[in-house]
C-alpha cells in the first residue's frame, strides 16, 4: 500500500482514497465468494479500513474513538444504523475479530447479552436461525423467538458496499481546511518509522 501523502488541498487526497477503494474491491470483496463467505475475515478487514479512515478523518487520537467517529460521522450517511450502533459494531467486530479471532458477545449494565450474527445478504432479509426463518435488518438487533437470545445482525455484503460508499463520502467531506489538517496530522503520524530492536 502507498504511503499516506501530505496534502496541500483536499483534492490531493483523492488518489489515495481511490487506491483504498481499489484495495477493498481487489482484496476484501472477493471474500464474499469464499465458501461460507469468510465473515470474520470480512469484518476484521472492513473494521481495519475504518480504523485507518478514522485516523485520516480525525487525525491522531485513540483508535476506538476515531473509528467510532468515522462510523458515526461518515458511515452513518450510508445507513443511519451505523450511527446508532457504532459502539457495538466496533466492540463486537473490531476488538473481537482482531484480538480474539471471533466477534465478542457484549453485555450491558442490566446483564443483557448481545451476540453477533453475520450473514451474506440484503440490508433487509431473512435468514435461517435456530431451525426457523428470522427476519433481519443490517445493524438492527433482533430477538430469536426460539431461544430468546438477542443478536446484532451484520450483512457482510452491506459492510463492504457501505465501506466503499463511505470512502466516496469522505472524498467529498468538508470543510476542506479541517479535513486537510486532520489528514496531514495522521499522515505525519503514520509515516514515522516504528522503533524495533531487530538484527540484520
Amino acid at each position: 500500500m502507498a504511503q499516506v501523502p501530505i496534502v496541500t488541498t483536499w483534492n490531493d487526497a483523492r488518489a489515495y482514497l481511490q487506491m483504498l477503494k481499489g484495495t477493498v474491491a481487489a482484496d476484501v470483496r472477493p471474500l464474499l465468494n469464499v465458501a461460507g463467505h469468510a465473515p470474520f475475515a470480512i469484518c476484521r478487514e472492513v473494521l481495519s479500513y475504518i480504523d485507518h479512515l478514522g485516523h485520516l478523518y480525525s487525525g491522531p487520537g485513540q483508535v476506538g474513538d476515531r473509528s467510532r467517529e468515522f462510523i458515526k460521522q461518515v458511515m452513518a450517511k450510508t445507513d443511519p444504523n451505523y450511527g446508532k450502533r457504532a459502539v457495538e459494531l466496533y466492540q463486537m467486530f473490531r476488538c473481537g475479530t482482531v484480538h480474539e479471532f471471533e466477534p465478542k458477545v457484549l453485555e450491558n449494565k442490566k446483564g443483557e447479552l448481545l451476540g453477533w450474527l453475520c450473514y451474506k445478504g440484503l440490508r433487509v432479509d431473512s435468514i435461517e436461525s435456530d431451525g426457523q426463518k428470522m427476519p433481519v435488518v443490517h445493524l438492527e438487533p433482533v430477538v430469536s423467538t426460539a431461544t430468546g437470545r438477542h443478536w446484532l445482525p451484520v450483512s457482510t455484503s452491506c459492510l463492504i458496499d457501505d465501506l466503499m460508499r463511505s470512502i466516496e463520502i469522505f472524498e467529498k467531506a468538508a470543510p476542506e481546511n479541517e479535513r486537510v489538517t486532520a489528514w496531514n496530522r495522521a499522515a505525519r503520524d503514520l509515516n514515522i518509522p516504528k522503533p524495533c530492536d531487530f538484527i540484520l
